[in-house]
Protein backbone atom coordinates (compact mmCIF):
# COMPACT_ATOMS: atom_id res chain seq x y z
CA UNK A 1 0.00 0.00 0.00
CA UNK A 2 1.53 3.23 -1.22
CA UNK A 3 2.08 5.60 1.93
CA UNK A 4 0.18 9.01 2.35
CA UNK A 5 2.40 11.79 1.47
CA UNK A 6 2.75 14.80 3.82
CA UNK A 7 5.32 16.66 5.18
CA UNK A 8 4.72 15.73 8.60
CA UNK A 9 6.21 12.64 7.66
CA UNK A 10 9.60 13.99 7.74
CA UNK A 11 10.00 14.77 11.36
CA UNK A 12 6.71 13.39 13.05
CA UNK A 13 3.66 14.47 14.42
CA UNK A 14 2.60 17.18 13.74
CA UNK A 15 1.59 20.69 16.22
CA UNK A 16 -1.66 22.64 16.13
CA UNK A 17 -0.35 26.37 15.04
CA UNK A 18 -2.50 29.22 17.16
CA UNK A 19 -4.92 31.11 15.55
CA UNK A 20 -3.48 34.76 15.16
CA UNK A 21 -5.63 37.57 14.20
CA UNK A 22 -5.53 41.03 12.19
CA UNK A 23 -4.56 43.06 9.10
CA UNK A 24 -2.27 40.98 7.01
CA UNK A 25 1.31 42.88 7.08
CA UNK A 26 3.12 44.22 3.99
CA UNK A 27 6.39 42.20 3.46
CA UNK A 28 8.57 45.55 4.65
CA UNK A 29 6.70 45.15 8.12
CA UNK A 30 6.80 41.16 9.20
CA UNK A 31 9.97 40.34 11.01
CA UNK A 32 12.69 37.66 10.60
CA UNK A 33 11.99 34.19 11.78
CA UNK A 34 14.86 32.46 13.53
CA UNK A 35 16.90 35.03 11.78
CA UNK A 36 15.60 34.75 8.48
CA UNK A 37 14.61 37.64 6.68
CA UNK A 38 11.00 37.66 5.16
CA UNK A 39 11.30 37.97 0.96
CA UNK A 40 7.56 38.35 0.35
CA UNK A 41 8.52 40.03 -2.62
CA UNK A 42 9.99 36.91 -4.26
CA UNK A 43 8.64 33.97 -2.40
CA UNK A 44 4.47 34.74 -2.37
CA UNK A 45 2.52 32.73 0.00
CA UNK A 46 -1.09 34.65 -0.53
CA UNK A 47 -2.73 31.46 -1.93
CA UNK A 48 -1.97 27.97 -1.33
CA UNK A 49 -1.05 27.43 -4.90
CA UNK A 50 1.66 30.31 -4.32
CA UNK A 51 2.72 28.95 -1.12
CA UNK A 52 3.74 25.66 -2.96
CA UNK A 53 5.57 27.40 -5.52
CA UNK A 54 7.11 29.10 -3.25
CA UNK A 55 8.14 26.41 -1.53
CA UNK A 56 9.22 24.00 -4.27
CA UNK A 57 11.62 26.72 -5.74
CA UNK A 58 13.40 27.32 -2.47
CA UNK A 59 13.95 23.79 -1.57
CA UNK A 60 15.15 23.23 -5.37
CA UNK A 61 17.54 26.15 -4.59
CA UNK A 62 18.79 25.00 -1.33
CA UNK A 63 17.40 27.85 0.37
CA UNK A 64 16.26 25.32 2.94
CA UNK A 65 16.79 27.73 5.78
CA UNK A 66 13.75 29.45 3.89
CA UNK A 67 11.56 26.99 3.19
CA UNK A 68 11.59 26.16 7.21
CA UNK A 69 11.77 29.45 8.82
CA UNK A 70 8.79 30.98 6.37
CA UNK A 71 7.12 28.47 4.96
CA UNK A 72 5.98 25.83 7.28
CA UNK A 73 4.07 25.73 9.58
CA UNK A 74 5.06 28.13 12.32
CA UNK A 75 3.86 26.13 15.47
CA UNK A 76 5.34 23.07 13.94
CA UNK A 77 8.44 24.94 13.58
CA UNK A 78 8.90 26.44 16.83
CA UNK A 79 7.77 23.15 18.63
CA UNK A 80 10.50 21.33 16.81
CA UNK A 81 13.04 24.47 17.36
CA UNK A 82 12.06 23.88 21.26
CA UNK A 83 12.83 20.24 21.46
CA UNK A 84 16.20 20.88 20.04
CA UNK A 85 16.66 23.79 22.49
CA UNK A 86 16.58 21.32 25.59
CA UNK A 87 19.06 18.98 23.88
CA UNK A 88 21.72 21.74 23.22
CA UNK A 89 21.13 23.87 25.85
CA UNK A 90 23.60 22.26 28.66
CA UNK A 91 25.84 21.54 25.86
CA UNK A 92 26.24 25.53 24.45
CA UNK A 93 26.40 26.80 27.96
CA UNK A 94 29.00 24.47 28.37
CA UNK A 95 30.87 26.01 25.56
CA UNK A 96 30.16 29.90 26.28
CA UNK A 97 31.25 28.85 30.08
CA UNK A 98 34.69 27.80 28.43
CA UNK A 99 35.30 30.39 26.45
CA UNK A 100 33.79 33.45 28.91
CA UNK A 101 36.67 32.24 30.80
CA UNK A 102 39.35 31.58 28.47
CA UNK A 103 38.58 35.24 27.73
CA UNK A 104 38.87 36.62 31.06
CA UNK A 105 42.18 35.27 30.92
CA UNK A 106 43.30 37.27 27.67
CA UNK A 107 40.54 40.11 28.43
CA UNK A 108 43.08 42.57 26.88
CA UNK A 109 43.28 40.78 23.94
CA UNK A 110 39.43 40.46 23.03
CA UNK A 111 37.44 43.00 20.97
CA UNK A 112 34.55 44.10 23.52
CA UNK A 113 31.86 42.94 20.67
CA UNK A 114 33.06 39.28 20.65
CA UNK A 115 33.72 39.15 24.13
CA UNK A 116 31.00 36.72 26.01
CA UNK A 117 28.95 38.18 29.35
CA UNK A 118 29.90 37.81 32.82
CA UNK A 119 27.16 39.03 34.51
CA UNK A 120 24.22 35.99 34.99
CA UNK A 121 21.45 37.29 32.94
CA UNK A 122 23.65 38.75 30.38
CA UNK A 123 25.45 35.41 30.19
CA UNK A 124 21.57 33.30 30.51
CA UNK A 125 20.58 35.49 27.84
CA UNK A 126 23.54 34.87 25.59
CA UNK A 127 23.40 31.07 25.98
CA UNK A 128 19.54 31.23 25.24
CA UNK A 129 19.57 33.31 22.13
CA UNK A 130 23.13 31.13 21.28
CA UNK A 131 20.72 27.44 21.41
CA UNK A 132 17.96 28.76 19.58
CA UNK A 133 19.86 29.94 16.34
CA UNK A 134 21.67 26.33 16.96
CA UNK A 135 18.79 24.84 17.10
CA UNK A 136 16.80 25.92 14.37
CA UNK A 137 20.79 25.51 12.27
CA UNK A 138 20.24 21.78 12.95
CA UNK A 139 16.44 21.69 12.36
CA UNK A 140 17.12 23.03 8.82
CA UNK A 141 20.19 20.85 8.59
CA UNK A 142 17.37 17.75 10.19
CA UNK A 143 15.02 18.58 6.96
CA UNK A 144 17.52 18.52 4.43
CA UNK A 145 18.98 15.12 5.24
CA UNK A 146 15.52 14.06 4.84
CA UNK A 147 14.74 15.60 1.37
CA UNK A 148 18.21 14.25 0.35
CA UNK A 149 17.83 10.31 1.48
CA UNK A 150 14.25 10.69 -0.06
CA UNK A 151 14.24 12.09 -3.40
CA UNK A 152 10.05 11.36 -3.88
CA UNK A 153 9.46 13.76 -1.64
CA UNK A 154 10.05 16.38 -3.70
CA UNK A 155 9.19 15.17 -6.68
CA UNK A 156 5.52 14.50 -4.64
CA UNK A 157 5.07 18.22 -4.19
CA UNK A 158 6.20 18.88 -8.04
CA UNK A 159 3.43 16.56 -8.72
CA UNK A 160 1.02 17.96 -6.23
CA UNK A 161 1.59 21.48 -7.91
CA UNK A 162 1.41 20.16 -11.88
CA UNK A 163 -1.75 17.94 -11.36
CA UNK A 164 -3.02 18.69 -8.06
CA UNK A 165 -6.57 20.13 -7.33
CA UNK A 166 -7.01 22.53 -4.66
CA UNK A 167 -9.74 23.11 -2.16
CA UNK A 168 -9.79 26.49 -0.71
CA UNK A 169 -12.00 26.75 2.24
CA UNK A 170 -11.50 30.11 4.03
CA UNK A 171 -8.65 29.65 6.34
CA UNK A 172 -7.72 26.19 5.42
CA UNK A 173 -7.28 24.36 1.87
CA UNK A 174 -6.22 21.19 0.67
CA UNK A 175 -4.31 19.59 -2.30
CA UNK A 176 -5.77 16.32 -3.90
CA UNK A 177 -4.47 14.37 -7.03
CA UNK A 178 -7.14 13.05 -9.15
CA UNK A 179 -5.77 9.53 -9.60
CA UNK A 180 -4.44 9.03 -6.08
CA UNK A 181 -7.58 10.19 -3.54
CA UNK A 182 -5.74 9.10 0.00
CA UNK A 183 -2.95 11.40 -1.13
CA UNK A 184 -3.59 14.85 0.10
CA UNK A 185 -1.21 18.26 1.22
CA UNK A 186 -2.41 20.79 3.63
CA UNK A 187 -1.98 24.56 4.04
CA UNK A 188 -3.20 27.07 6.79
CA UNK A 189 -3.79 30.44 6.09
CA UNK A 190 -2.36 32.68 8.77
CA UNK A 191 -2.03 36.50 9.08
CA UNK A 192 -2.75 36.92 5.21
CA UNK A 193 0.02 33.57 4.52
CA UNK A 194 -0.13 30.45 3.72
CA UNK A 195 2.11 27.83 5.30
CA UNK A 196 2.42 24.07 4.42
CA UNK A 197 0.35 22.41 6.92
CA UNK A 198 2.26 19.29 9.02
CA UNK A 199 -0.49 16.54 9.11
CA UNK A 200 -1.50 13.43 6.86
CA UNK A 201 -5.33 13.64 7.39
CA UNK A 202 -8.24 16.09 7.43
CA UNK A 203 -8.62 17.52 10.80
CA UNK A 204 -11.40 16.47 12.52
CA UNK A 205 -14.50 18.62 12.71
CA UNK A 206 -14.77 19.91 16.68
CA UNK A 207 -17.24 18.12 18.85
CA UNK A 208 -21.04 20.24 19.32
CA UNK A 209 -21.22 21.94 22.60
CA UNK A 210 -23.30 20.50 25.13
CA UNK A 211 -26.15 23.06 26.40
Amino acid sequence: MRRLFAIAMLLGAAVEAPAQQGRPKTPEEIPPRHGVSYRGRTYFQGTPKQALDSAIETIEKGEMNYFVAHLMEPAYVDARVAERVRQLQPIVEAQLATLRDFQQKNIDKIEFEARVPTKPDQFHARVLSDTRAAAFRQLVRDIEAQFAEDPTVLKELRRFRGAGTFDDKGEAAKVGLPDFRDRELFFKKLDGRWYLENRQTEAPAPEPKMD
